[in-house]
Order: C-alpha cells, then structure tokens, then sequence
C-alpha cells in the first residue's frame, strides 16, 4: 500500500505494546507535542490539511492504530483498553511526558479516556463527532438506533467480507451525511487500505470490542474527576451522533466546551479550515484547571 503524499510530513514505524505502529509527523521534534488520533474506516491522512498549520507551533505526530493504515494489524488487541495502552505505549517509546490531543470518532473515544484515566499524560483535549463519558440517557436513548450501521461490520466472517469486497457500503458510511462532494482518491484512500484482508479483519474485531466495551462506558456509574480542559465539536447534520447526545451535563460545563458546526459526522474532511481554527484556538486560549478542588486561570 502506497504512502499518501502530504507537504513536510515524515514517517516511521515505532514498536509499542507488542506491535510496530505507523506514525506520520511534522514540525519541531522538540516543540509540544499534539497527538492525532483517526476514527473508522479512516488513518492518519484524515488531518492532512490539520497537520500543516498545527506544525507551526507543535510537533504533531499522528498515529495509526493498530490494524489501520500502515500500522501492523494482529491478530488480538483491538479492545479499547488495549488501544489505548498503544497510545500510552508510542508516548512511552517517544519520550513524551505529556501531549495534547486530537480525536475524532473512536479516536476521540480514546482522548477521553486517556484524559480521564492517566491526565498526567494529556494537557487538553479536542473530541470530534463522538459521545462524551457522561451521555444523558434522555438524549442518548432515543439515537441508539442510529447505530445500526455497525451491525454490517461486527460479525466475524461478514464485517470482514463487507470491508473486502464491498466498497461502496465504506463510501456510503463516509458520505452519506455528508454537506459536500468527497473526491475519488480521498474516498480511495481509505476503502483500499480497509479492505486488505488482514485490515478487513481488524475493522470487524474493533467493532465487535466497541460492542462489548461502549456500553460500560457510556453508562458505568464510575466518578472519576475529569480536569482536563475539552472542545468537543459535533456536526449538525451527524447521522450517528447528533447534537442532543452531545449535551455536556452542568457540573462538566467547567472543563468540557460543546461546539456544533454544520456538517455530518466528517468533519475534518468537510470543512478542515473551520476545524483547524476551533483547535488551534482551544489548543493556544487560558484555561481552566481544577486544582485542590478550586477553579484557577491557567494560561495556554
């Protein structure tokens, strides 16, 4: 499989958590790191006009998840736990103490997480077109049948036959609330790499894990303190996860900013401009951090 081309983008492949994963980078080795992380059916060349301005003032690293773009795709490991010990693995092996965070889809799944469960490791977080930790049930419930994609891609043998021999079904799921026209070669860029077998089968076993894992954790009951500072974005035409759902309760309003702009559920692909502003401006504003249970201003 070929190597998209982006301006100034460099890669390499770093061994983390048993298997060697894809990393694009740009800017700086030695600026702030922001750490982009792709949703499905997509990979790192879905920030490729993010990359370029985030460079200027950031060492950006995308990553591929294991089983997706040029990373390796095992056989086992495709839980969210297991994800985002990779994540934390690449840091590891990078020697980054910190990063910020950019995710879309299930990528912004694991930002959340990681900004919950390990916040030394994330200064701030921007989570694209994907349902924050503490869903009100009222507006989550009546959407669970938006869902119903997926079912087309969980079941061993099926999802992998699907991702292999029908194309159109990945074009569709990228397109279809889609504002704007997609062109060939972007939408080629990401059916072609998800339907090599070996990736087919890793696009099935990350959902078949989303299936075991989402409810717990939209649903637990866990109260664990959440202080890391989050712009959420969703589209306003998502036909999976529509503004409703998105509604932060009150008593995370301090950390977590909610932002709906027009487009579906790809919004970096739609209107990368608009996007790019949002986390820059979220990426270099003041802050606020909860320290000994008191709020504080804390410059960007």
């Amino acid at each position: 499989m070929q190597l998209p081309e982006v301006p100034n983008v460099r890669h390499r492949m770093v061994s983390a958590n048993g298997t060697v994963l894809h990393l694009a980078e740009a800017g700086d080795d030695t600026a702030p790191v922001v750490l982009l992380l792709h949703g499905f059916p997509q990979h790192w060349y879905m920030w490729r006009d993010v990359i370029g301005p985030l460079a200027e003032t950031r060492h950006v690293i995308a990553l591929d998840f294991r089983g997706f773009g040029w990373s390796e795709a095992p056989r086992h490991g495709y839980s969210t736990a297991t994800r985002m010990r990779d994540v934390l693995a690449v840091l590891d092996e990078l020697d980054v103490a910190r990063a910020d965070i950019v995710g879309h889809d299930w990528g912004a799944l694991i930002g959340f997480l990681l900004a919950r469960d390990h916040p030394e490791r994330v200064d701030r977080l921007v989570a694209l077109s994907m349902v924050h930790l503490w869903p009100m049930q009222r507006h989550l419930a009546p959407a669970v049948w938006r869902w119903w994609v997926t079912a087309l891609l969980e079941w061993p043998g099926i999802g992998p036959w699907v991702l292999r021999n029908r194309p159109q079904v990945t074009r569709w799921l990228l397109t279809r609330d889609s504002p704007r026209e997609w062109s060939d070669s972007v939408l080629s860029s990401y059916t072609s790499v998800a339907a090599e077998p070996a990736r087919a089968k890793a696009g099935q076993r990350l959902h078949m894990g989303m299936i075991r894992d989402l409810p717990r954790l939209l649903l637990g009951r866990r109260k664990i303190a959440f202080g890391t500072p989050t712009l959420l974005i969703g589209g306003q035409q998502d036909a999976l996860i529509p503004p409703a759902v998105l509604t932060v309760p009150p008593k995370h309003r301090d950390m977590v900013t909610l932002r709906t702009i027009p487009g579906g559920h790809y919004l970096v692909e739609e209107n990368p401009d608009q996007i790019t502003a949002l986390i820059l401006g979220h990426l270099h504003a003041p802050s606020l951090k909860i320290v000994q249970g008191q709020r504080r201003e804390a410059a960007g």
